[in-house]
């Protein structure tokens, strides 16, 4: 019995794990993609200081895809 309990806190362990991660790497998506929107739009208007500074955000949270670069959709992004 102190088995199966083991093994079910285990792979609830496992669940939580996967399901942080998978939350984690959707909020990053969701910045990234705000971002290149963002960056866009103020080049498009001239405000260069300012995508110097959001670059560097943008670059940050693109790190996290690296892995990600064989899905089409973040490979458009991080060319954008």
């Amino acid at each position: 019995m102190v088995k199966e309990i083991t093994r079910d806190i285990k792979q609830l362990d496992h669940a939580k794990r996967h399901l942080t991660t998978s939350i984690t790497t959707l909020n990053h998506l969701h910045m990234l993609a705000g971002g290149v929107d963002s960056l866009e739009a103020m080049t498009r208007r001239r405000q260069y200081g300012e995508v110097a500074n959001l670059l560097q955000g943008v670059m940050n949270v693109l790190e996290h895809f690296h892995k990600y670069m064989g899905i089409p959709q973040i490979r458009q992004l991080s060319e954008r």
